[in-house]
């Protein structure tokens, strides 16, 4: 079973989030972490296969995250979660690491982006790709 942690500062969503992880998808969600900079904390105690990441995030940006992660962690994957819809973003988070681009009412996106995303492939949302 892969585990994950969620970066998301929105309590709700995130915790949503771990409510359709474990249910529908069978992952183990280690945590919702608020912030950039606590994930950073936390990440390098964790043994973890994934990062679900908000690109909106008070201080440090998930697209800024992503690209320490990438740094100091290669062997963690990250997949962005967002409400942006611009190509602008897209690009941005994919060219600092992150394995995949998933809008957050895409449910079935997430549902399919996390499996594809840990076997190794590059997953972005149906919605960004037409």
């Amino acid at each position: 079973m892969s585990s994950i942690l969620i970066v998301e500062d929105h309590a709700i969503f995130g915790k949503a989030l771990v409510r359709l992880l474990t249910e529908k998808a069978h992952i183990d969600v280690i945590g919702v972490i608020g912030s950039g900079e606590e994930a950073l904390e936390k990440i390098s105690g964790l043994d973890i296969d994934l990062v679900l990441v908000d690109v909106s995030l008070p201080r440090m940006t998930g697209i800024q995250l992503v690209g320490v992660i990438s740094e100091k962690f290669p062997h963690v994957r990250c997949l962005m979660i967002s409400g942006h819809m611009t190509p602008f973003y897209v690009q941005r988070a994919l060219e600092a690491g992150a394995r995949g681009y998933i809008l957050k009412d895409d449910i079935d996106g997430v549902l399919e982006g996390i499996p594809s995303v840990l076997s190794g492939e590059i997953y972005v949302s149906k919605a960004l790709r037409e």
